[in-house]
């Protein structure tokens, strides 16, 4: 081997090593975070406000969203974020699920907000060859239910509603 070869073979190699050494880095350890950028708070999201604290709000969304099958994919009470998604999301030739995003806010004296969007997956194609189609959904009556749903969920540890006062005849 003459000098020039020696040292291209050397730099190849050096160079085949760093990217192994980058790789391996990136295959460590460390827990794959979500995308958090999906919870901007757009226009899709539906809101509606309680009369309750952001703590009961979170829990009873969470509980709300577990019920109906939902594998929960992030529960931050620090930020208020939950997401999850349902059904076959990927594999099949065309795959139906649904996923949805919440935002649990603070509003104005002790109240919260419930900010929500469902969207629809549909997953299309081969293990090799696929492409998911996603479909904000926005039917409001869904939404209402939904909200209902929350307001009326029963938790185990949570707090007695305060009753309205009585009618007057």
């Amino acid at each position: 081997m003459d000098r020039r070869s020696l040292s291209g073979w050397c730099l190849g190699s050096a160079a085949i090593h760093a990217a192994a050494a980058g790789l391996s880095g990136c295959m460590g350890g460390g827990a794959i975070q979500p995308d958090r950028s999906v919870f901007g708070l757009d226009g899709n999201y539906q809101r509606f406000e309680y009369a309750m604290d952001i703590e009961e709000a979170f829990d009873r969304t969470a509980k709300v969203f577990q019920e109906a099958g939902y594998r929960l994919d992030v529960a931050d009470r620090a930020t208020g974020e939950i997401s999850g998604q349902r059904g076959r999301v990927g594999g099949a030739s065309t795959d139906k699920g649904l996923k949805f995003y919440a935002l649990i806010l603070p509003a104005s004296q002790g109240r919260s907000q419930v900010a929500v969007k469902v969207v629809q997956v549909i997953g299309r194609g081969s293990v090799i060859n696929s492409t998911q189609t996603e479909l904000i959904q926005s039917d409001g009556q869904m939404y209402q239910y939904l909200f209902r749903r929350i307001a009326n969920v029963t938790l185990h540890d949570a707090r007695p509603t305060p009753e309205l006062p009585a009618a007057k005849p």
